[in-house]
C-alpha cells in the first residue's frame, strides 16, 4: 500500500512512539519513526524519503532536542508542518518552537494527534493553492 503522505516520528519512549505510529497510520498515513534528535535529522536529510510532516518529542535525551529537529527540517522544507508533543517544555514553546506549528500536551488523545497533523497539511496545501 501507498501512502501519499509520510509522517516523521521522533520519540524516545518506545510506548508512545508505537501510540503515535498506530494513530497515524489508522488515519491513513506513512509513518517513519526515529528514537532521538540524530535519527530524526538522518531521516530528514534522507535521499527518497519525502517527510511531509514531522511529530517530534521535545526531550529526547541526549543529543538534539526536538526544537532543533523542527528548526532543521524547516530549513530544508519552510513549509514543513510540525506538531511538537510533550510532558513538559510547552511554555518555551512561543520562543524556541518553529512558526505556525501546533504544540500537545501529553497526555493526549489520538484523535487530536490526527487532527492536529491534518489541519496543518491542509494549511499548506491551501496556502500553495
Amino acid at each position: 500500500m501507498e501512502f501519499s503522505v509520510t509522517v516523521l516520528i521522533a520519540e524516545d519512549q518506545s510506548e508512545i512512539r508505537n501510540i503515535l505510529k498506530i494513530a497515524l497510520e489508522e488515519g491513513g498515513f506513512g509513518v517513519v519513526v526515529a528514537e532521538n534528535g540524530e535519527e530524526a535529522i538522518a531521516v530528514l536529510e534522507a535521499k527518497g524519503i519525502a517527510v511531509r510532516a514531522l511529530v517530534t518529542d521535545i526531550n529526547m535525551g541526549p543529543g538534539p532536542t526536538g526544537w532543533d529537529v523542527a528548526r532543521h527540517g524547516r530549513e530544508m522544507n519552510p513549509d514543513l508542518p510540525v506538531v511538537y508533543v510533550t510532558g513538559s517544555d510547552g511554555h518555551d514553546w512561543a520562543s524556541l518552537g518553529v512558526p505556525n506549528s501546533v504544540l500537545i500536551p501529553k497526555p493526549f488523545a489520538p484523535a487530536q494527534l490526527l487532527t492536529a497533523v491534518s489541519q496543518l497539511l491542509n494549511i499548506r496545501n491551501t496556502a500553495g493553492a
